[in-house]
C-alpha cells in the first residue's frame, strides 16, 4: 500500500530543477552518501539524496532501493520505506530482506512475517538472511508454531547447515522456551562459529539452567573459541544470581584485559548486585576513572534489588550532586524493585519525584509504576496513569497496554481491561494471559476459558501463568473435561511438575469432584511449595474428608496464614470442633495473629456444631468490628438450629449494616418464617423493595463440545439457541406427563 503523503512527495519532486538539488552526484555517489546517513541516521540528508535518486532517473535502481529502504526503517519512517518497496518493478531477495530487517528493527514483527510468506506466495526464494531475520521475529513474538515451519522450510530449501540459519534458529527456540530443540540445532551444526557458542550459553541461561550454560562456556574455552564481550555479558546477565559464576566470570575478564570495556563493567556491577554483593559492585563503581549514567543507575539498581533503598535514594541524591542529569531509567529501575517488594507506596511516592524532576515518564517507568497501582487497587490512578499514556503515545506500546490489561483487572474493572486487550494488535503470550488471569480472577470464568480459546486459535502457546489460571476457570465452572485436557497438555509441555501448575491441577479436580486425582497429583509433585499443601488440605476441606486433610496439614512444617483456614474449614465441614479449636490456639506457636477469615471458620465450625452461643461470644470478642460475611454465617446457624433470638439479633446487625446483599434479607426471612413471624416477613420485604435489593438471578454453566454455556434465570434470550433448547424441554416436559396419566 503506498501512502499518499509518499505520491505527494514524488510530485512535489518531479517538478524540482536538478540544480536545485545535489546535481553533481553519481549513482554511485548516492550510494556513498546513503551510507554515511544510515550510519548517522541522517534523514534529512538522506531525504535530499531521495531527491536527486528521483530525478536523476535512478528511483528504479534495486541498491539504491534497498539503502533507501534502510535509511527510512532505520529513522523509523516505515510508511516511506514501504512505498518504495512496493513501488520498485522488480522485487529481488535483497529488498525483500530490507523491508523485513526494517519491520523486525521497529517491533512490526507480525507485519515482517506476514511480508515474508506473501512474497514467498508470489515465488520468491528466500535466502539465509531471511530466514534469520523472520526467525528473529518469530522469537519476539514468542511464536513457535511459525519458527518451527521456517524451520522446516529451511531444511527444504536446503539451508539445514547454513551457519546463520542455525545461530538464529538456537535463538528462536530459546526465546520460545523450547530448549531441548535449540539443543538439538546446536549438537546437529557441522561447523560452529563464536555467535553458535553464545546463543547455546543464552539459551540454557534464557531457560533458567545456568549451571549448564557455565558448562558451555568451559567447553566453549576447550574448543579453542575466545569468549567475547557478548559471551560475557551474556553469562553475567543471565547467570549473576550464582555469586561464584560471577567471581569466575570477572576473573577471566582481568586475566584478558577487558575490563575496561564499559559494557563489561556496567554487566559485573549489575550481576553483583543481583546476587546481593553489593559490597563488590561498589568496589568496582569506586575504582571507574570514568562513569556515565549507565554506570550509576546499575550501581543504584543493585542496591534496591537487595532491599537497600535508603542507600539507593542516597545515590540518587549523589548522581545529583556530581552534575548528572538523572533520567527516567534511574527512577525505573528503583520504582521496578520496590514493586516487586510490595512496597507500592513507597514506589508511588519515587514515581512522584521522577515527575517533580521535571522528567516525562517513558514506557519503561510506566510499565513499571503501573504493577504498584494493581497492589494497591487503586482504580482513579490506574485511569489517570493510562490517560498520561494515550497523552503522550505510550499507550500504544505493548508493554503498557499488557500492564494495563492486569492492572484494570485487578482493580475489578474487567471492562476496561478488555478494551485495553482489543487494542493490542500484536499481541503476544503475556497480553493473552493477562486477559486470561483477568477474566479468572474476577470470576468471568467462561469467558476466560473462551480467551484461552482463541489464545491457541492464534498460535500462541500458553504458558504456566495461563494454564494455571484456565485451570482456575475449570475449577470455577467444574468443567472436567477441559481441566483433563489442559492437565495433559501441562504434563506434554513439562509444566504438571511446576509448584503453581500443580497446585491449581490439585484444586480443579477437588472442585470437579475427584479428589483421588487431586492426590495423585499432590503425590507426583517433585517441587510442592506451601501452595501446594494448601491446595491439597482445601481440597480434603470441600470433599468433608476432614481426617485426611489433618494429615496432610500436620505434615506441614511452617504453615501460613491460609494452611491454618484451610485446616480450620476441613474442621468445620467434618464437624470437629476440638480439633478446631486446637488448631485455632495453635496458631500462636507459629506467630500469626488470627485474622477475621480464621474468626469466620471457627464461628462457623461452632455454629455448624449447635454451639451458636459460644460462636455470638467470639463475634463480640473478635479484636476487629465483625463482617456482615461473618453475621451472614451466624444466621444461616441460627436458621438450621432454630435459635429464634440469636437469629434475630444477627438478622437486625445485618440489616443495620446497609448490606444491600439479598441472600441475607431471604435469609433473615426465612428465619422469622419458622415461627410464623409472617407479619415481619411482610415487613422485611417491603424494606427490601424501598431499599432497592433485588435477589439475584441463578445461573448454571454446561460444558458441551469443549464450550462453556452458561444460563441465567429469566435470560433465556442471552443464549442464542434458546428456542431450540427450550422446543428440546417442552416435548421432554410432554413425554414425562404421558408417563404419569
Amino acid at each position: 500500500m503506498i501512502s499518499s503523503s509518499y505520491l505527494q512527495f514524488l510530485k512535489k519532486v518531479s517538478s524540482f530543477s536538478p540544480k536545485s538539488l545535489i546535481s553533481t552526484m553519481s549513482s554511485s555517489t548516492c550510494m556513498q552518501v546513503l551510507d554515511d546517513c544510515i550510519l548517522l541516521k541522517n534523514l534529512s540528508l538522506g531525504s535530499q539524496v531521495h531527491s536527486k535518486v528521483i530525478v536523476s532517473g535512478f528511483a528504479y535502481d534495486s541498491f539504491l532501493s534497498n539503502k533507501l529502504i534502510t535509511l527510512y526503517s532505520f529513522c523509523g519512517d516505515l510508511s516511506t520505506a514501504l512505498s518504495i518497496f512496493e513501488l520498485s518493478p522488480i522485487c529481488n531477495i535483497f529488498l525483500l530482506n530490507s523491508m523485513v530487517r526494517g519491520y523486525t528493527s521497529n517491533g512490526l514483527y507480525r507485519e515482517a512475517i506476514s511480508l515474508f510468506q506473501r512474497k514467498r506466495g508470489e515465488g520468491l526464494l528466500p535466502d539465509s538472511y531471511t530466514f534469520s531475520c523472520v526467525l528473529k521475529a518469530c522469537a519476539l513474538l514468542s511464536n513457535l508454531r511459525e519458527g518451527e515451519k521456517l524451520h522446516q522450510l529451511g531444511v527444504e530449501s536446503g539451508f539445514d547447515a547454513d551457519i546463520f540459519v542455525s545461530n538464529s534458529l538456537i535463538f528462536m527456540y530459546a526465546k520460545c522456551g523450547s530448549l531441548e530443540d535449540a539443543v538439538q540445532v546446536y549438537e546437529r551444526m557441522p561447523q560452529r562459529d563464536v555467535v553458535t557458542w553464545n546463543s547455546i550459553i543464552s539459551a540454557y541461561a534464557l531457560n533458567g539452567f545456568d549451571s549448564d550454560a557455565v558448562e558451555k562456556l568451559s567447553e566453549m574455552i576447550g574448543c579453542g573459541f575466545k569468549p567475547d564481550q557478548v559471551t560475557v555479558i551474556s553469562i553475567l546477565t543471565f547467570c549473576s544470581a550464582i555469586d561464584i559464576v560471577v567471581r569466575e566470570v570477572h576473573g577471566f575478564v582481568l586475566r584478558n584485559g577487558i575490563e575496561s570495556a564499559p559494557m563489561i563493567q556496567n554487566a559485573l556491577i549489575s550481576a553483583y548486585g543481583k546476587c546481593g554483593l553489593t559490597e563488590d559492585a561498589q568496589r568496582i563503581f569506586n575504582g571507574l576513572v570514568w562513569k556515565d549514567k549507565v554506570t550509576w543507575n546499575a550501581l543504584i539498581a543493585s542496591y534496591a534489588q537487595n532491599g537497600l533503598f535508603e542507600e539507593s535514594l542516597q545515590l540518587l541524591r549523589d548522581m545529583k550532586v556530581c552534575s548528572f542529569d538523572l533520567d527516567v531509567v534511574t527512577y525505573s529501575g528503583i520504582i521496578s524493585s520496590l514493586t516487586q517488594n510490595n512496597m507500592s507506596n513507597e514506589a508511588m511516592v519515587v514515581f512522584n519525584e521522577l515527575l517533580n524532576d521535571g522528567l516525562k515518564p517513558d514506557v519503561v517507568a510506566i510499565a513499571s509504576v503501573l504493577p504498584s497501582i494493581s497492589q494497591i487497587f487503586c482504580l482513579d490512578y490506574c485511569k489517570e496513569t493510562h490517560g498520561y499514556s494515550f497523552r503522550n503515545s505510550l499507550e500504544t506500546d505493548r508493554r503498557v497496554r499488557n500492564a494495563l490489561v492486569s492492572v484494570y483487572s485487578k482493580c475489578g474493572s474487567v471492562q476496561y481491561a478488555k478494551e485495553v486487550f482489543e487494542k493490542i494488535k500484536d499481541r503476544d503470550v503475556i497480553s493473552w494471559s493477562s486477559m486470561v488471569v483477568g477474566y479468572s480472577q474476577n470470576q468471568y470464568f467462561g469467558e476466560s476459558l473462551e480467551t484461552l480459546r482463541q489464545m491457541i486459535l492464534d498460535e500462541i502457546e500458553p504458558n504456566p501463568v495461563t494454564v494455571t489460571s484456565a485451570l482456575s476457570a475449570c475449577a470455577g465452572v467444574s468443567t472436567l473435561r477441559l481441566g483433563k485436557e489442559l492437565h495433559l497438555w501441562a504434563t506434554k509441555n513439562s509444566f504438571e511438575g511446576q509448584a503453581f501448575v500443580g497446585s491449581a491441577l490439585i484444586d480443579m479436580y477437588a472442585k470437579c469432584g475427584r479428589i483421588r486425582n487431586s492426590r495423585a497429583v499432590f503425590d507426583l509433585m517433585d517441587d510442592r511449595n506451601l501452595v501446594s499443601w494448601n491446595s491439597m488440605i482445601a481440597g480434603y476441606a470441600i470433599h468433608g474428608l476432614a481426617h485426611n486433610a489433618l494429615k496432610i496439614f500436620e505434615m506441614v512444617t511452617e504453615p501460613d496464614d491460609v494452611t491454618f483456614i484451610a485446616a480450620l474449614s476441613a474442621c468445620s465441614h467434618g464437624g470437629l470442633v476440638e480439633e478446631g479449636i486446637a488448631i485455632f490456639d495453635r496458631m500462636k506457636e507459629f506467630k500469626l495473629a488470627p485474622r477475621e477469615s480464621h474468626y469466620a471458620c471457627m464461628i462457623d465450625l461452632l455454629a455448624r456444631s449447635g454451639r451458636v452461643e459460644e460462636a455470638l461470644e467470639m463475634v463480640r470478642t473478635m479484636p476487629e468490628k465483625a463482617s456482615v460475611e461473618i453475621w451472614g454465617v451466624l444466621l444461616g446457624a441460627c436458621m438450621v438450629h432454630s435459635n429464634f433470638e440469636i437469629g434475630v439479633y444477627t438478622g437486625e446487625q445485618i440489616i443495620d449494616s446497609g448490606s444491600a446483599n439479598s441472600g441475607y434479607y431471604v435469609l433473615f426471612s426465612n428465619v422469622l418464617a419458622n415461627f410464623g413471624r409472617w407479619g415481619d416477613v411482610e415487613e422485611m420485604r417491603r424494606n427490601m423493595k424501598e431499599k432497592g435489593v433485588r435477589k439475584g438471578s441463578g445461573c448454571s454453566w454446561i460444558q458441551v463440545n469443549k464450550r462453556v454455556h452458561s444460563f441465567v434465570a429469566k435470560g433465556r434470550t442471552q443464549h442464542d439457541e434458546w428456542e431450540s433448547l427450550f422446543s428440546v424441554l417442552k416435548f421432554l416436559s410432554e413425554q414425562m406427563k404421558g408417563m404419569y396419566c
